[in-house]
């Protein structure tokens, strides 16, 4: 019984190692006024561009990448830019495997060719909206899901701005 729980608790320590580690930094962008945590093992791969919208993170060990970015929907309207975003995933090959769209805060989810995304958006005060979309290879012994979980709580609008109401 000993030997099957120290091996049960070394599985799940190879198959969570990102979310076991307690290094995440944290992510502010001033322009759009959102915050998020990044995991452990992702670097900086650039900035999104050159107005600040976002930036761009990639795991060596693993290949996957991270992107955070906020967006002015067209007339401040949250639901239809994820509704939109949702298309474009479609329009790439991405059979989505999930979404859901609250006038607060959104998620949705594909896959392609092996691989997986999860994306999500939450409204911020000022009509603009702010994302995370983390692409990684189906692996059966690695699982984002406490990743996900914890970057999905952590992203959240600045200090000074209330978001919008669920």
């Amino acid at each position: 019984m000993r030997r099957a729980f120290f091996a049960l608790t070394l599985l799940t320590g190879l198959a969570f190692p990102a979310a076991a580690e307690d290094d995440w930094h944290p992510y502010a962008n001033p322009r759009f006024g959102y915050t998020v945590e990044i995991p452990p093992g992702f670097e900086l791969r650039q900035n999104a561009s050159d107005d600040g919208d976002g930036a761009s993170f990639h795991a060596d060990d693993n290949g996957a990448t991270l992107a955070v970015f906020g967006s002015h929907p067209p007339d401040g309207d949250f639901e239809t830019d994820v509704a939109d975003r949702i298309s474009l995933e479609t329009q790439d090959d991405w059979r989505m495997l999930f979404s859901r769209v609250t006038p607060a805060w959104a998620s949705f989810s594909g896959a392609r060719n092996g691989e997986v995304f999860y994306a999500r958006a939450i409204a911020l005060c000022d009509g603009s909206a702010a994302y995370f979309r983390l692409q990684y290879r189906k692996n059966p012994l690695t699982s984002f899901d406490g990743i996900i979980s914890r970057m999905a709580a952590a992203l959240r609008p600045s200090d000074g701005c209330r978001p919008a109401p669920e």
